[in-house]
């Protein structure tokens, strides 16, 4: 017998219709004051957060009531309304007529995604930043110009934009996309962007440091020479098989 694809309509049906069924619970946003019902499996069942709150010995759990405080960094009603429709149709979709303002609320909701533990959600949000870099490069470039700018991916970037997603945990995708976009600058001008962010926040730095490493060695087609800084050395820099 032939396993549904996860892709497939058996599997829909038969995993994930169910989800959209069955009780619902109430989720409150306060000082807003807004009020959503959502499925209870649903939710339950992307985020061990919330499952624990409704399934547990917990006055959520009596009332099937969750009652969360608006923040700063992750809790809104931007980022809570993003998520149920993730949750539904699996997309994010922002009502922001600036694309540059996709990024904070982007970086707003992969905050809220990562309190709550929701998963699955990572590569959609860094997928959707990564779309906004491409589409917004810096206005510097044009068809018609040769020349390139070194900050080309992170002229829409902003010291806060760093400092949220540093928050994140290692290995976030999100960390790694705008990692990935300051490897250009970082690369081709002794002054990049974010030189000043990669002391103040050691995990950009780490995760910068190896998106250039990974860049070196994926477009390494033939052994290189270096000086070593310790030695002094010349060195020949290997590509890993």
């Amino acid at each position: 017998m032939t396993t549904p694809s996860e892709e497939s309509a058996g599997h829909f049906v038969n995993n994930i219709l169910p989800l959209y069924q069955g009780p619902s619970v109430k989720i409150r946003l306060q000082p807003s004051n807004k009020e959503y019902v959502v499925s209870k499996p649903l939710l339950c069942a992307e985020s061990s957060v919330f499952s624990k709150m409704f399934n547990r010995e917990f006055l959520e759990s009596q009332q099937q009531t969750a009652t969360l405080e608006e923040t700063e960094d992750d809790v809104s009603v931007r980022s809570l309304e993003a998520l149920f429709q993730w949750l539904y149709r699996r997309t994010v979709e922002f009502e922001i007529e600036d694309p540059t303002n996709h990024i904070p609320a982007a970086l707003e909701l992969a905050r809220l995604a990562d309190k709550y533990e929701i998963t699955g959600l990572e590569n959609t949000i860094a997928q959707c930043i990564e779309d906004i870099i491409i589409s917004t490069p810096h206005p510097k470039n044009s068809a018609t110009s040769s020349r390139r700018a070194f900050n080309t991916h992170t002229y829409y970037l902003r010291r806060d934009h760093i400092a949220s997603a540093s928050i994140l945990h290692q290995g976030h995708p999100v960390r790694t996309v705008l990692a990935a976009a300051s490897v250009e600058g970082f690369l081709r001008t002794e002054t990049p962007k974010f030189s000043e962010e990669i002391q103040a926040y050691p995990s950009f730095g780490a995760d910068v440091l190896l998106e250039i490493r990974r860049t070196l060695h994926s477009g390494m087609t033939q052994t290189f020479t270096f000086e070593d800084p310790i030695s002094g050395k010349k060195l020949k820099a290997l590509r890993e098989t």
